[in-house]
């Protein structure tokens, strides 16, 4: 944790320009006064400090408020890992990363104001193959009492077990991330672009790589698809999808896939590749239906449709609510917290 305010401004100033994406090139050209590049760089670097107008000028062009700059950092970030597509930078993944730090602070503080802290308590498992993570799988299900049934909401279920889900709406690129904040807290990060069946699969594989030890050896390709399988039987167990739909079959209806997807929430075309993996179907038929997909556009799109409501966690929003009631913050704190206006939360308050 930094305290020292020679060593916050610096990194908030840095952290806060990340955020919006903007170069110190691009910063310097919004500010008035007028501020040069060099300047922004020694602020920077700890290296020289901005009178108050210069100040006020820095929080009005990157969105924040002054002390925003001067607020003491309690997160630290660094060890977690992406899993992105080809396109997604580093430029981009540092960007991410200065997000993710603002949310999980502003998470952290309200669960603590709150009293609403939750241990962490899920086992980590040593995994080797695809049926050790099945395994695994059926062993979490079992403790979170899920049985065989779907899973309403994953994000919930995640979080009322220890682990902080954020959502940030991110180029399609990025896919997630997990890791520990600060060495010990778990933490799984979703595009909140996706649709709620991706994010459902994304969060679940995320937590793949939370519980799940591979041998360090393990190529990553491996390792990734160990964590799709642990997502899909977390989702769909095999079981339950064999007993739905038989252990041999070649025509399969579109209606059934959509129903099961409705039921456990889960994607067409990670049933499907389910249905592969479990020899339900062959590798021809799975082929045969990648290529429908490929060259008829509408049954494409039928076949990538979400079916499922937004999935959203409310967690947060309880907490502030819950430290508003019973007047550990105020109006205004709790406004800032949740990104809305005082009004907003007071007609949203509503005691009883």
């Amino acid at each position: 944790m930094i305290n020292n305010t020679t060593d916050i401004f610096p990194r908030r100033l840095k952290q806060a320009r990340m955020m919006r994406g903007l170069s110190m090139e691009k910063l310097s050209r919004s500010l008035s006064p007028a501020v040069t590049r060099q300047s922004i760089n020694k602020y920077e670097k700890g290296e020289m400090k901005p009178d108050s107008r210069v100040l006020i000028a820095l929080a009005r062009a990157l969105g924040v408020k002054i002390d925003y700059f001067f607020r003491p950092f309690t997160v630290e970030v660094d060890k977690v890992e992406f899993r992105k597509m080809p396109g997604f930078t580093e430029k981009m993944a540092a960007v991410v990363k200065e997000r993710v730090r603002e949310e999980l602070e502003r998470y952290l503080e309200i669960e603590q104001l709150s009293d609403s802290s939750i241990n962490f308590t899920l086992p980590r498992k040593d995994v080797k193959t695809i049926d050790e993570a099945k395994a695994v799988a059926h062993e979490i299900r079992n403790l979170l009492g899920l049985g065989n049934d779907g899973i309403s909401n994953v994000i919930e279920v995640l979080e009322d077990n220890g682990i902080k889900v954020i959502e940030l709406a991110e180029d399609n690129n990025f896919d997630g991330l997990s890791g520990y904040a600060n060495g010990k807290i778990p933490l799984i990060v979703v595009n909140g672009n996706f649709s709620s069946e991706r994010k459902r699969y994304t969060a679940l594989h995320e937590l793949g790589h939370l519980l799940l030890n591979t041998p360090a050896d393990m190529p990553a390709k491996t390792v990734e698809n160990i964590c799709n399988i642990f997502a899909s039987e977390m989702l769909l167990p095999s079981n339950v999808l064999t007993t739905k739909m038989g252990s041999n079959r070649h025509d399969i209806s579109l209606s059934e896939l959509t129903d099961i997807q409705r039921q456990f929430g889960i994607s067409v075309d990670d049933i499907m590749l389910s249905l592969r993996e479990q020899g339900v179907i062959t590798e021809r038929r799975y082929a045969g239906f990648q290529k429908k997909k490929s060259t008829m556009p509408d049954f494409r799109a039928l076949v990538e449709k979400s079916r499922m409501e937004l999935e959203r966690s409310g967690r947060f929003a309880r907490m502030v609510y819950r430290a508003l009631a019973d007047e550990v913050i105020t109006f205004s704190k709790a406004a800032v917290l949740l990104n809305t206006s005082v009004d907003n939360i007071k007609s949203n308050l509503q005691l009883v």
